[in-house]
């Protein structure tokens, strides 16, 4: 039965009290930015705050500041002058339309073929996953797959490795959707980051030749813009429930911070998701997303090795980075402080500059000590300019590098003179 269709003591309601809602929101590294200019923005308006070009804080990987997987991947986009497809002018050519269900032979007929259910966005909304996961026929068979995981015992690579081998043993044995959920953390029980288990369950359901029987269905906290259900999608994941975003958008209701009613306010959500997964998908052409889904359409970005390799195989990565190690390093930082209630939520401090938050290339400082020797001509004044800027955190990768002088001094005769330099 459609959301829209559903009678209001149907629709849903929030689960979580504010303790707890806090809790899980500092634990997946909420800011009180992206609730105010992202998740707030979507529900409301059903589609994304308008912002201007440019990222001048660093790669995630270079940063002083705790940050999600998701940051770690850049979209890919096809080069050209004009976009491939215009989402919004042509987006009567393309498709959200996700089918739930076993994959059959699409040569041969079969009876089994009629045992799909088709969604209009891979974006579930309450009532669709209760639904998908309450279903009592085997066609359906629902199975959830606890991607938490006890850090006093175990690791965050050990989990990876034996999510794989739980997942392969769920699909054989009749497992039709398998719901990967990260609700049951804890103080000491963390997440695993769910492009992670995506991206290392469909190699392993792929290399065992059983992805086709199975469909993974993503319950987790930490997806919330378009970017973030793009990479699931990108990964491997078949839909997607992201409940803390709707409990945070509950929040935002009965706190009137949002004069919408709940349905309103989720399907609003919804759509201004929609919206952002038809443009990221235009800019490489791609019409349907059922031809997105497991494309691994992102430059990994910071990633080491052994993350690629068992996560992301067949992204595309040209340097290393952090490791299974520096992630479950992050999660624990995230835990000490998700279940101090006396510790507030996050600032933030990506999209806008604050003080003590991410650092910004075109910071207060470095745009005043510009301004102030453009107007006053001084060396002195430029020299303070230059300083801030030669001394800044390592933001991009040319920050890495420094020039080393050669052993032998380079013969003057060799050197083309200024004279001939000034002519071209």
């Amino acid at each position: 039965v459609p959301f829209e269709d559903l009678p209001d003591e149907e629709v849903g309601s929030r689960e979580l009290d504010d303790d707890t809602l806090a809790s899980y929101q500092k634990q997946f590294n909420y800011s009180a930015e992206e609730l105010d200019s992202v998740i707030r923005v979507l529900g409301e308006n059903g589609q994304e705050a308008v912002g201007s070009m440019g990222d001048d804080t660093p790669f995630a990987v270079l940063s002083s500041q705790p940050r999600i997987i998701y940051d770690y991947f850049r979209q890919q986009f096809a080069q050209v002058t004009n976009p491939p497809i215009d989402p919004l002018r042509e987006a009567h050519v393309m498709s959200l339309a996700t089918s739930i269900g076993r994959e059959m032979n699409v040569f041969c007929e079969a009876e089994g073929q009629a045992h799909r259910l088709s969604f209009k966005s891979p974006i579930l909304l309450y009532s669709d996953f209760k639904q998908l996961t309450t279903m009592k026929e085997e066609h359906y068979r629902a199975d959830t797959l606890d991607i938490t995981f006890d850090v006093t015992k175990t690791t965050l690579e050990a989990t990876v490795k034996e999510l794989c081998d739980k997942a392969e043993k769920m699909v054989r044995s009749g497992t039709v959707l398998l719901v990967l959920s990260d609700r049951n953390i804890a103080k000491d029980r963390l997440p695993v980051p769910a492009p992670m288990a995506v991206g290392a369950i469909q190699t392993r359901l792929v290399d065992q030749s059983l992805r086709c029987d199975a469909n993974i269905i993503v319950e987790t906290a930490s997806a919330r813009d378009p970017h973030h259900f793009a990479v699931l999608l990108g990964f491997g994941a078949t839909a997607i429930y992201p409940y803390l975003a709707y409990e945070t958008l509950g929040r935002l209701v009965d706190t009137h911070a949002i004069a919408k009613d709940y349905r309103t306010v989720m399907l609003n959500y919804r759509n201004g998701i929609n919206k952002g997964l038809y443009k990221i998908m235009s800019k490489m052409g791609i019409s349907t997303i059922a031809s997105y889904r497991c494309s691994k359409l992102f430059e990994a970005v910071g990633l080491h090795d052994d993350v690629v390799g068992l996560c992301f195989l067949g992204a595309v990565s040209r340097i290393g980075g952090a490791s299974f190690e520096d992630f479950q390093q992050d999660l624990l930082n995230l835990s000490k402080r998700a279940w101090l209630a006396r510790k507030p939520i996050s600032q933030g401090g990506l999209l806008k500059y604050v003080h003590g938050g991410e650092y910004h290339a075109y910071n207060p400082d470095v745009v005043r000590t510009l301004q102030q020797a453009v107007q006053s001509g001084e060396y002195s004044d430029y020299q303070e300019y230059a300083k801030l800027v030669n001394e800044r955190p390592a933001t991009t990768l040319r920050d890495l590098l420094a020039i080393t002088p050669g052993e032998n001094a380079v013969n003057i005769a060799d050197v083309e003179p200024a004279s001939e330099l000034f002519k071209r």
